[in-house]
């Protein structure tokens, strides 16, 4: 049995840039829009967006999933 995560409002964000941008990328203990100075989120909370289907990570960047893109409308 696979448990839902729930959106929160600092995912939304984060699916947001992702969707305007294509991915978001990890650096540092946070992960950022391209060229981005400030985190949009922790990378736990990525984590958990990738654990309930949002994301995808590759490498260092996290990409939408189609409910991601969906989510972010």
């Amino acid at each position: 049995m696979t448990s839902s995560i729930i959106l929160v409002p600092g995912m939304l964000k984060a699916l947001r840039l992702a969707r305007v941008y294509g991915f978001l990328v990890q650096r540092g203990g946070g992960v950022h829009y391209p060229g981005g100075g400030q985190p949009v989120c922790s990378t736990g909370l990525a984590r958990k967006m990738v654990e309930g289907g949002w994301l995808v990570k590759h490498g260092e960047r996290y990409e939408p999933t189609e409910q991601g893109l969906r989510a972010a409308e």
